[in-house]
């Protein structure tokens, strides 16, 4: 896993996080919540990694398009 990978992870465990407490399922032990959330993002970079294969890695995310430059109309 690379450092890209590692970092999707990590935010994926922590939108899972903030969804379990959201949804007030805490276990007594604070661990358990951090290992369910690694649990949840582990599945969702198993199914990004197949969803690659199938797709294809160029493809990226669709609704991210590159900034059309700003150009200024001219008032003459």
């Amino acid at each position: 896993m690379n450092e890209h990978e590692q970092n999707l992870r990590d935010l994926a465990a922590m939108f899972a996080m903030a969804g379990l407490v959201m949804q007030g399922r805490l276990p007594d032990d604070t661990r358990e919540v951090s290992e369910i959330a690694y649990q949840l993002a582990n599945q969702f970079m198993d199914v990004r990694a197949d969803e690659n294969q199938t797709f294809g890695e160029d493809q990226g995310i669709a609704a991210i398009r590159p900034k059309r430059k700003y150009e200024r109309k001219s008032t003459s």
